[in-house]
């Protein structure tokens, strides 16, 4: 029997029905399910409109108060388990989340959620990356960035009139950005004391501190706890910002390395996390050092392994500026180590020598270790015992016969040189030490 070129058509068709139907009743294994992807990106919420398609605002930029990330893929699939990872700027694994994902009618819109604001991955800024991996096999990477809210900025001037003892005054003027209308909670400090707006800096290093308004040169109040903990007061809330400076001389920061007697200072300054009002922001701070005329800059370090970039300029005073954004939660600080020539010369240390009886005399009452005499005293007995034992021994020579003493003549007239030898070890020690202690500083 002989078939149609139709027939067999027929029957190929069918045979590839069967085939797709038998498929399609079992589940699909992971290595031979096939993906087709056609979209995907991050959003920063997505609206649902029904069978598994959405609305779909695409970004790649956010900010650390974005509530979340959402990952999505617009892609074709019967079956498959989708894993995303999220991988921080630093390049380390910082999220991997797996999910079992079906689509009866393609194409469907898989997404995931990576919560942002309050977390430990808003302070990580800088350019992420996402993997999608569909059954273990990479489909995709993408890219996006997490950029920081700057709500204030800070600009430090310190001006070092003197090294040693250091006299320093400084002056922080802070700007409070206008999107930030509410930038503190009203609290009670103490009965009678109630701040509406207020900014907070933990300052243990300032004394004298006073602050005014920037723009109106307005006195602000300041109240202190504890000595350390400082509030100003900036009156009522308002939707244009703020701008304000504190007042303050410092009471430690500057320290010799060397001693005053060489002149090399090292002026260090911390900036300890929760020292501040808002901690959940970076800060871009400036700083601005004016130290005594006639110095010269060692060295710059900053903490943490930062790098300062900073700025040399000349004038009545040598100024040094540089400008670091401090992270959030993290310690921040840096050393400035200079070389004062003025204070040097102002501070000359000079030497005379003089020789006095008096210091020979002091020298003579030095007592000597173990036995209870003093240089002079073993200094006078050894000269007395020898000259005893001089004349002992010439008393025993043989030009006196007529003696009749049976003594060992050349041990004695050794014992006295001995006894020489003491009492003119102990006359050049005396003189060598009454010397140096002539050497007095001016």
């Amino acid at each position: 029997m002989h078939r149609t070129p139709t027939s067999k058509r027929m029957l190929a068709i069918t045979g590839l029905l069967i085939l797709v139907t038998l498929g399609r009743c079992g589940p699909a294994s992971g290595s031979y399910a096939a993906v087709l992807v056609y979209d995907h990106g991050f959003t920063k919420q997505v609206t649902w409109i029904g069978r598994g398609n959405a609305l779909i605002n695409k970004t790649s930029y956010f900010t650390q108060d974005d509530s979340q990330i959402v990952a999505y893929a617009k892609a074709a699939f019967y079956n498959a388990s989708f894993t995303w990872q999220f991988y921080d700027p630093n390049g380390q694994l910082y999220s991997n989340t797996t999910q079992e994902q079906n689509c009866n009618v393609a194409p469907c819109t898989i997404v995931n959620y990576f919560p942002l604001k309050n977390t430990p991955a808003a302070i990580l800024f800088g350019q992420w990356k996402m993997n999608l991996l569909a059954n273990g096999y990479l489909l995709y990477s993408d890219n996006f960035w997490i950029t920081p809210i700057i709500t204030q900025e800070d600009y430090w001037k310190f001006n070092v009139t003197q090294s040693a003892p250091a006299r320093v005054h400084g002056e922080l003027t802070v700007t409070i950005h206008p999107n930030n209308q509410t930038f503190s909670q009203p609290v009670q400090l103490s009965r009678g004391v109630r701040l509406e707006t207020f900014y907070q800096l933990y300052m243990p290093y300032a004394a004298n501190i006073t602050a005014y308004e920037s723009v109106s040169n307005r006195r602000l109040p300041v109240v202190i706890l504890n000595g350390t903990n400082v509030y100003v007061d900036l009156g009522p809330q308002r939707p244009d910002g703020y701008t304000f400076v504190i007042n303050f001389d410092l009471a430690y920061g500057v320290r010799p390395l060397n001693g005053w007697v060489g002149g090399t200072f090292a002026f260090t300054w911390i900036d300890e996390p929760f020292d501040r009002s808002q901690t959940v922001y970076p800060i871009p701070e400036t700083f601005n050092i004016t130290l005594p005329e006639g110095t010269s800059v060692a060295d710059l370090a900053g903490m943490n392994i930062l790098v300062l970039d900073h700025k040399i300029t000349g004038g009545h005073g040598l100024a040094i500026s540089f400008t670091a954004t401090v992270p959030p939660l993290q310690p921040f600080g840096w050393t400035l180590i200079y070389r004062d020539f003025t204070w040097i010369n102002l501070n000359q240390v000079t030497y005379t020598t003089t020789r006095s009886a008096n210091n020979f005399a002091s020298v003579q009452q030095q007592l000597i270790p173990v036995l209870p005499l003093t240089l002079g005293s073993m200094s006078l007995w050894a000269a007395i015992m020898s000259v005893f034992l001089l004349i002992g021994s010439e008393l025993l020579s043989p030009a006196y016969a007529r003696t009749g003493i049976l003594i060992n003549r050349r041990r004695l007239r050794i014992a006295a040189l001995v006894l020489v030898a003491i009492f003119l070890a102990i006359t050049i020690y005396q003189i060598m030490i009454s010397q140096l202690a002539g050497t007095i500083p001016h």
